[in-house]
């Protein structure tokens, strides 16, 4: 069900570079338009137009961050390890470390917004734990589309190796920052701005070097929705109502459905 068989066809260095680059532009175009939808409804004060970006966002983002990059991982033979082999002390002790660090760096996050590890815990339970399944879906696609496809994609166009791969884990990073001038609500001011584009590109090269070094797509996965756990959960919008929490998940599953049962089915017909 969840890994038919595929055969790996790898277009050239160009063509495999256009495809990649149209790919962080239709992630670019989702992102814009859901964000342009949320700062329409915040000005206006409409929360019905707000469920709409909602259910635009969570589908654009899974189209263009978990099925179509997965596709293409899968076409082009692309790793993407849930885990490493073997997984050896250094493995653990590596894991844990990064965990370590991107909580860290999620605590200084939520603390430059205000809110202190004290009040962070004494929420109640119900509000602590809203952010986490909304972020379900985006953890899946950050996971697949920049340390499986992009990450490794790079690598691919630009040989292979060691430098190959130092090449790509910067050029995805770069990518992953550049897609923040998505956000709507603080492209007006311009410093603000560059900071966070630099931010996120450091935090891209991070996780695109533990990928590299330890191979584990899961860990980079959890470690990423812990930190956005932080990062997010001052924000007042990442608390929706209970019945909204499964949303994002309901859309991954039809549209993984969808991919599964008719589009791999018809691509297998030809």
């Amino acid at each position: 069900m969840f890994s038919p068989s595929m055969d790996i066809k790898v277009p050239s260095r160009l063509k495999m570079a256009l495809t990649l680059l149209l790919v962080w532009l239709a992630w670019f175009v989702v992102n814009l338009a859901a964000n342009g939808i949320y700062y329409i409804a915040a000005d206006k004060g409409q929360s019905g137009l707000r469920l709409a970006g909602e259910v635009l966002y969570f589908a654009g983002v899974i189209l263009t961050g978990v099925l179509i990059p997965y596709h293409l991982c899968r076409r082009w033979g692309l790793e993407i390890p849930l885990f490493p082999q073997k997984r050896t002390v250094w493995f653990w002790l590596g894991s844990l470390v990064f965990l370590v660090l991107a909580v860290f760096l999620g605590i200084q996050a939520m603390a430059d917004q205000g809110m202190s590890v004290q009040t962070f815990l004494a929420q109640p339970v119900m509000r602590l734990i809203a952010p986490l399944p909304l972020f379900i879906p985006t953890m899946a696609a950050y996971t697949i589309l920049w340390y499986g496809l992009m990450l490794r994609g790079w690598e691919k166009v630009f040989g292979g190796g060691r430098l190959a791969a130092m090449a790509g884990i910067i050029l995805s990073a770069v990518l992953y920052g550049l897609y923040h001038f998505a956000s709507v609500d603080e492209i007006f001011f311009l410093k603000g701005m560059l900071d966070e584009i630099l931010i996120t590109t450091l935090i891209g090269i991070g996780f695109g070097i533990f990928v590299v070094l330890l191979r584990s797509l899961a860990v980079a996965f959890l470690v990423n929705w812990i930190l956005n756990l932080f990062v997010f959960s001052p924000l007042e919008t990442f608390h929706p109502p209970i019945w909204q929490w499964p949303l994002g998940v309901i859309v991954l599953l039809v549209l993984w459905l969808v991919y599964r049962y008719c589009w791999l089915e018809w691509d297998h017909s030809l």
